[in-house]
């Protein structure tokens, strides 16, 4: 791997979970859902990286491991936030019929 595309990689990787995690409050539950799959999924897709490519730069991919731990807690958060949003606005509706 070149040693600037390292540094693309980083960027990117950290601009596309900020950008995710900062849009999941307008998604709909179903989204977040799908959005926190994808946040395991790319946990996965690193370390098999790591592990099949020899080349791969091992600080990259704790880098890039660690990231996707920071950002997962954020994105939980705002998952149940809005499970819980929901669940009060079904009793709210619930209560008003």
């Amino acid at each position: 791997m070149a040693p600037g595309t390292s540094t693309i990689v980083i960027v990117a990787f950290a601009a596309f979970l900020v950008v995710l995690v900062r849009r999941m409050r307008r998604m709909s539950l179903l989204a977040q859902f799908l959005v926190l799959i994808l946040l395991a999924v790319c946990i996965g897709f690193v370390f098999l990286t790591v592990v099949q490519v020899p080349g791969f730069p091992v600080w990259l991919a704790g880098l890039l491991v660690v990231m996707v731990f920071v950002a997962s807690p954020f994105a939980t958060r705002t998952f149940m936030r809005a499970i819980k949003q929901e669940e009060e606005q079904q009793e709210s509706d619930a209560k008003a019929r």
